[in-house]
């Protein structure tokens, strides 16, 4: 999987749900739609801009970035899903998933 997210997390962090969903149609051909695991990645983003374009107040995107999650409740969901990928007996798009929650909160955090 190569796909430099950076530009959807700016835009998601300006909550421009239109130019993320741009960015996201776009970008979606670097990922293999025939790879269980990039599927789930794609997925994940997918979800994180409809969430944004919904405006859903109980969204975890939506918490995160209108900052209803302090910086310890982010490194906690951090470590659950880092924890959730150790687990090497789960379905590949769903280590996909949770791998972009990770890359995601990271650049975030970062």
């Amino acid at each position: 999987m190569v796909i430099d997210i950076k530009p959807l997390v700016k835009l998601l962090k300006q909550k421009d749900a239109k130019k993320a969903r741009e960015w996201l149609e776009q970008n979606k051909g670097s990922l293999n739609p025939g790879d269980e695991s990039d599927r789930g990645y794609l997925l994940a983003l997918q979800g994180m801009v409809s969430a944004l374009e919904s405006d859903g107040d109980l969204s975890a995107i939506n918490k995160i970035l209108e900052k209803k999650y302090d910086h310890e409740k982010v490194s906690e969901l951090i470590r659950g899903t880092k924890a959730r990928l150790s687990q090497k007996f789960r379905p590949k798009d769903e280590q996909g998933f949770d791998t972009a929650w990770v890359d995601f909160l990271n650049e975030l955090s970062g």
